[in-house]
């Protein structure tokens, strides 16, 4: 029987999923990142991106993952990231060799123009899948919602300006995904039912109990005579309440997470507003200088 290294979730981590939205690192150029074009508003963009995991011993799986039966990827690394479109019911499958299916449901909302979002989805598989008769009920879903709004006079990194022609700009922030157990489960329970649990919220949310770093970089299209007024990154939290009941026993069970997140952007016209370091460069180029590269506000 697998003993979970998630069940040890201090009252510290919890609180970390709760002020999710102060876990960033700023921004930086990538290499080649400002590309003069004719301006064209930029369709919304939508992913659905996560980590696959082996559950009992964390280790990363290079899983095939789809979307609605089309072409798989590979997680490579156990990291994988899937271009697709908005829409209800939505099927994601992640296969592996050797390990049980998974099959999720998700919903990706409808951003604007120049926005993207994407819809997260973890898993950590398993070889031999529990044979516990267990009823699951999902007792309740809610959702908020954490902003984080960054501005140029806070990230010199965002001091973007297009001059005489429209210019696009490619920016890569470090996000946080990723889910939590509320409290533990009770000691009461037996083995069999934990690791029924386990199993369970293993597919349906992934590997809980570890917040996840990742970059991802973001395409910000100015008009000519704009600049960068803010980028706002907003996160869907779900909070998940399900009660597991076998014939001889009753465990509830609540988790914390990361569902997806928006990216936009404000511009602004020009007129009066500079910002320090002319394009995100930083000084003499250095993205670090003008405090271009962040750290994380923990």
């Amino acid at each position: 029987m697998m003993k979970s290294k998630f069940f040890s979730l201090n009252a510290k981590l919890a609180l970390a999923v709760l002020a999710v939205g102060t876990m960033f690192t700023g921004c930086y150029d990538s290499e080649n990142g400002d590309v003069n074009k004719p301006y064209v508003a930029p369709d919304p963009v939508y992913y659905v991106a996560g980590t696959v995991t082996d559950l009992e011993t964390g280790e990363a799986l290079d899983a095939a993952v789809s979307i609605d039966g089309g072409e798989p990827v590979t997680a490579v690394g156990g990291n994988y990231s899937i271009k697709t479109t908005d829409g209800d019911n939505k099927t994601v499958t992640v296969t592996m060799e050797g390990y049980q299916d998974v099959t999720r449901t998700i919903n990706i909302p409808t951003v604007g123009k120049g926005e993207t979002y994407t819809a997260v989805v973890d898993v950590a598989m398993v070889k031999n899948p529990s044979e516990l008769n267990v009823k699951v009920t999902l007792v309740s879903k809610t959702r908020g919602q954490v902003a984080k709004v960054m501005t140029p006079v806070e990230y010199p990194g965002l001091d973007l300006t297009a001059a005489d022609d429209p210019t696009d700009f490619e920016r890569t922030f470090e996000v946080v995904r990723g889910y939590a157990i509320q409290g533990e489960i009770p000691a009461s329970v037996s083995p069999e039912l934990t690791e029924y649990i386990n199993q369970y919220l293993g597919e349906n949310v992934g590997e809980y109990g570890n917040l996840k770093y990742v970059q991802e970089t973001r395409l910000i299209s100015l008009n000519a005579w704009e600049c960068l007024a803010s980028v706002t990154w907003t996160y869907d939290v779900d909070t998940l309440v399900y009660t597991f009941t076998t014939a001889d026993e009753t465990a509830d069970v609540t988790v914390k997470g990361v569902a997806g997140y928006q990216f936009t952007y404000a511009p602004q016209p020009n007129h009066n507003f500079t910002h320090s370091h002319g394009h995100g460069h930083g000084e003499d180029g250095n993205m670090n200088a003008g405090g271009g590269i962040l750290t994380p506000e923990m």
